[in-house]
């Protein structure tokens, strides 16, 4: 059942793949996105007003941002000339003596096709990954921004989004305003929210509010679904040394995709059956969790380095099966990882986990980021001894909680912790 399930997630979760666009720029500084958005999940479209917030780079009157396949009506700014489309690439030409800050107010449609997907027959709607088929953006994982969400959608239907909701304004038209706020600056990939009708089940841990949402399940249900959500919580803040940062977490069963968001995530809907008939088979829950600490707080420079997101979080899943389920469930993750390292391997399709490009990968790039990037870990656990290791894992977290890093960043990091010279090592597994 794990190496099914293991091989669904992947297949799932990345025929959808994150790829690194060269033409965008990568010291493009956006401080906030101001959305508005009023998706109509029937006609599988939406139409949407963007406010962006920018330090530009220093050289250079050209700004581009990562648009899909959406349709930029008009661009409006004290300090633009002028705009073009072009290919996903929204281009905007600046006036001589730009300003140091720049806002641009964006008019925009479409009918995504990935991104944001639509169930008419549900009443449903979701994004993943893509968050360039629904808002205007800059998709550079290094790039950080608040982000403001007002959806307006159908009286009858709720929502989940990144941050806190503030609040609701119901129209004359049987619409309603979800306005929802994330002052916590993350990368837009993590930008993201749901709509339809749920059942919900709360649970408050500290300071925080995990909630848990879905059309199929009963609240008893998912109380049962993600019992362990408070300890893996637990488990995540313990070993990176960082307090979970936000007031609220968000699960959410639905579709049949997973996905990490800043503050929340979403589960394949069929999944929540899975762990009902065995509650121990929580790994994607606790990967989904791990990454707000290990990928939208610690985050890949580049597209290059997403061992450093996703193998994280798949090693995390192991250790903690081993925190609470014993040393066996941990070894039986690992032995599973490997044989998907190995199959990649024995076709010849074996890669360095830096990657010299991450425009167009495949599906074994995919599966290697994720299983050979957690079992390396692994065996950087053997190396150099479990307290060096986990004490290391803590001295990365903190040192660069709120900043992008590359494979050196981390070696450097693991290195100064462990007193260790590991040039060989990351030679032979990383490089």
């Amino acid at each position: 059942m794990k190496k099914l399930l293991l091989t669904a997630f992947i297949t799932s979760q990345y025929c959808l793949s994150f790829s690194q666009n060269t033409q965008l720029p990568i010291n493009l500084d956006v401080l906030s996105y101001d959305i508005q958005l009023e998706p109509n999940i029937k006609d599988k479209s939406i139409i949407g007003m963007a406010t962006i917030t920018f330090i530009p780079p220093s050289a250079g009157d050209k700004i581009t941002f990562s648009c899909g396949n959406l349709l930029v009506d008009s661009v409006h700014s004290d300090c633009l000339k002028n705009f073009t489309q072009s290919d996903g690439i929204l281009t905007l030409n600046l006036k001589k003596g730009k300003e140091e800050l720049i806002k641009v107010v964006l008019y925009f449609s479409g009918n995504p096709k990935k991104g944001l997907l639509f169930d008419s027959k549900q009443n449903q709607a979701y994004t993943v990954f893509h968050s360039n088929e629904w808002m205007v953006c800059n998709m550079q994982p290094n790039d950080r921004a608040s982000i403001s969400l007002e959806l307006i959608i159908p009286d009858s239907l709720n929502s989940i989004a990144n941050g806190n909701l503030i609040s609701k304004q119901k129209h004359s038209n049987n619409t309603t305003s979800h306005l929802w706020e994330q002052e916590q600056e993350t990368p837009s990939y993590t930008f993201g929210f749901v709509i339809g009708e749920f059942n919900s089940s709360q649970k408050i841990w500290g300071k925080t509010t995990l909630s848990f949402y879905s059309p199929y399940h009963s609240q008893q249900q998912l109380d049962r679904i993600f019992q362990y959500t408070p300890d893996m919580m637990q488990f995540f803040e313990e070993k990176s040394g960082i307090p979970y940062p936000q007031n609220s977490y968000n699960q959410v069963l639905i579709g049949n995709h997973y996905q990490e968001m800043s503050g929340f995530a979403v589960l394949k809907h069929s999944y929540g059956s899975l762990i009902l008939e065995d509650s121990t088979e929580t790994n994607l829950i606790s990967h989904e969790l791990a990454h707000q600490w290990w990928g939208n707080m610690i985050t890949c420079q580049n597209w290059n380095h997403f061992w450093l997101n996703e193998g994280f979080a798949t090693f995390m899943s192991a250790a903690f099966n081993e925190y609470k389920f014993g040393k066996e469930k941990y070894e039986a993750d690992i032995n599973s990882y490997y044989e998907v390292y190995l199959n990649i391997k024995d076709k010849g399709f074996d890669k360095p986990l830096v990657f010299s490009n991450w425009e167009n990968p495949t599906r074994f790039d995919r599966n290697l980021v994720y299983f050979k990037g957690a079992y390396v870990l692994h065996l950087l656990r053997m190396e150099i001894g479990d307290e060096s290791f986990w004490k290391a894992i803590k001295y990365y977290s903190t040192k660069y909680y709120g900043k992008t890093v590359t494979t050196l960043d981390f070696k450097s990091a693991i290195e100064e912790s462990s007193n260790q010279n590991l040039d060989n090592f990351f030679e032979q597994w990383i490089y």
